[in-house]
């Protein structure tokens, strides 16, 4: 049985790409500047802020200039902030599993959102004492793809009490999350509305949370690795 849970927040607890979008738009709407490829520049939520900047101005003269992006992204990291705090969406189906699993699990979130934003999201979804360990944004020198995240995440709970990697699952919604989580040791399914069977670092694919538990996730697992 899954013996402790790692969450992404963006895409995973949370829907919080159209509130990253709508952060971007302000952004960009403030320095005049219409975003290139308006369609999907913003909906990765795998990409750093920088990146989803570069992506929305690389027709614009601005894209060469580096400090220029430099305060785009922090001005939509702002903005992205403010927009979490006056209240966001779970995604179906993460309150339920949460809820069903800190009676039987250890909880962890490592995600690459800022540590104040994670804090934020959680007291106002009421989940805020679920999690033993939250790694943020600002605890690792090194995002996604690269493992720093979680083994500081395992590193911190095994301190606490051992914890067995080997009945752990990660729970992400990108190719660098999943990358990130295999390179640490930790099995890992993807939340993705569209399956994805190409994310070669996956142990398994979930269109959703929706109807999801520790033991419907455990026999997901157990099945594929009977394949």
């Amino acid at each position: 049985m899954i013996g402790s849970l790692f969450c992404e927040v963006e895409g995973v607890l949370a829907n919080t790409a159209p509130l990253r979008r709508a952060a971007l738009l302000r952004t960009l709407a403030d320095e005049g500047i219409t975003p290139s490829n308006a369609g999907n520049f913003a909906d990765d939520v795998a990409d750093s802020t920088r990146d989803a900047v570069l992506r929305a101005v690389r027709s614009h003269a601005i894209a060469d200039d580096e400090s220029a992006i430099t305060l785009l992204a922090l001005r939509a990291d702002r903005h992205f902030a403010l927009l979490v705090q006056s209240g966001v969406s779970l995604a179906p189906g993460a309150r339920e599993l949460i809820e069903r699993a800190v009676a039987s699990c250890r909880l962890a979130i490592v995600t690459g959102l800022a540590r104040a934003t994670v804090d934020s999201l959680l007291a106002l979804a009421a989940l805020d004492g679920a999690f033993e360990v939250i790694i943020a944004a600002e605890d690792v020198a090194a995002a996604k793809p690269a493992p720093d995240g979680y083994r500081k995440a395992l590193e911190r709970m095994h301190r606490k009490r051992p914890l067995d990697a080997r009945v752990a699952l990660a729970l992400e919604s990108s190719a660098a999350g999943a990358r990130a989580a295999r390179a640490a040791g930790l099995r890992c399914a993807v939340v993705a509305p569209f399956r994805v069977e190409s994310i070669v670092d996956a142990s398994a694919m979930l269109t959703s949370l929706e109807g999801e538990t520790p033991a419907t996730l455990d026999a997901m697992l157990s099945l594929r690795a009977a394949r």
